[in-house]
């Protein structure tokens, strides 16, 4: 991928886009590798990677609004304040033509751009969802709802000129943070949540839910952990119980759904918003078997491993970046699992949970690169108990 942004020196998101794809594909695999080397069980090791196109793929862009209410820029949190980034190469067809509408619409209300040095201004960020079949989310954040009339007012004329924007939200954030968005959430156009086709299921992903960066990748991220749990003993009788802990918006769990029909799959997040994305999914897909439940994932998994079913058949855990910790961890290796799917996207926290498991060990792994030209690194591995 070529970036004229990059290319002089205005934008160094992408601190690794000078390095070809094979040279910086093999070194991550590498340090991964490393990494989790003394956790291989025999004869594991690192299979091909997960890859997908390395332009044009961003299912999110987070953009900060900067310049004037008569001339608003929007541009990356942490790059050149001066820098106008709505035409990044990483944004698929038709975003960079919504943000232009943004802008625009900015412009006519007249809603000046959050300083940060002074703390004044009303508008903080603007976010745009993408989806495969070039749809749009679009959610402003501002300081306040001050500005929220002249938004509204102006509204109609962005709706009509570009018709891919299929809802629309302001979003609160009164305080002076680093945080991109605010508790409170005000839908102005649209659905509650968009479909994202990802894989062989479609998300509804509401806004501020996680959604992964590179849709086609997660597609493959999917499938792959629903391969690999479709191939284990206990897939060949009907009623196999699967546990999907930070489920989300129910990305691995529907997938499981799709693959083993009669398997009684239960996700579990903590996000109320997600888990009503997730049994839209459910419901579109027609998983009758698959429950998603809005609760800590941890307390969850120890409270019902107590119960008259004892502990479930196969595990798949998504944690955030802090990885899993010592009580989610503590409960797994105690619990009698003998099959878990792991999703990191933090090799270190990852080999540090796998400390804290020592009964288990890593019967395949496969790097997935959700974000090229970037030294990110996220790994699926499968773990089975020893």
């Amino acid at each position: 991928m070529r970036c004229h942004h990059f290319d002089a020196g205005r934008c160094r998101s992408c601190t690794l886009l000078g390095v070809p794809r094979p040279q910086r594909l093999a070194a991550a695999q590498e340090q991964v590798a490393q990494l989790l080397e003394p956790f291989f069980g025999p004869g594991a090791g690192l299979g091909e990677p997960i890859v997908g196109a390395d332009s044009g793929f961003r299912a999110r862009g987070k953009m900060a609004v900067g310049g004037t209410a008569q001339a608003p820029l929007l541009t990356l949190p942490g790059q050149s304040a001066g820098t106008d980034l709505c035409d990044c190469p990483l944004y698929p067809d038709g975003v960079e033509e919504v943000l232009e509408g943004a802008k625009a619409l900015i412009r006519r209300a007249q809603i000046p751009p959050y300083d940060v040095a002074r703390r004044r201004g009303e508008i903080k960020n603007v976010l745009v969802t993408t989806t495969p079949d070039g749809e749009h989310q679009l959610r402003f954040v501002l300081r306040s709802d001050k500005a929220l009339p002249r938004l509204v007012e102006h509204l109609p004329r962005l709706l009509k000129a570009h018709p891919s924007v299929i809802a629309v939200s302001a979003n609160l954030h009164p305080e002076h943070t680093t945080a991109v968005e605010g508790a409170t959430e005000i839908p102005l156009h649209g659905p509650a949540a968009i479909p994202v086709r990802t894989g062989d299921v479609t998300l509804f992903a509401p806004p501020g839910s996680f959604l992964q960066t590179h849709t086609e990748v997660a597609g493959q991220l999917y499938r792959q952990a629903a391969a690999w749990i479709a191939a284990l003993p206990a897939a060949r009788h009907a009623g196999m119980r699967i546990w999907d802990l930070y489920c989300g918006l129910g990305g691995f769990a529907l997938h499981a759904a799709r693959a083993l029909p009669s398997a009684l799959i239960t996700g579990v997040e903590v996000s109320a918003a997600a888990i009503a994305g997730a049994r839209e999914g459910a419901d579109a897909l027609g998983a009758e078997h698959t429950t998603f439940l809005a609760g800590d994932a941890t307390q969850w998994a120890k409270e019902t491993t107590q119960g008259a079913d004892g502990p479930p058949d196969a595990v798949i855990v998504n944690p955030p970046r802090r990885g899993l910790g010592e009580e989610l961890t503590t409960w797994l290796e105690g619990s009698g699992v003998t099959d878990v799917v792991y999703s990191s996207c933090n090799p270190t926290t990852l080999a540090k949970d796998l400390e804290r498991i020592p009964s288990y060990r890593i019967a395949q792994a496969r790097f997935v690169d959700m974000f090229p030209h970037t030294r990110h690194a996220e790994v699926l591995t499968r773990l089975v108990r020893t």
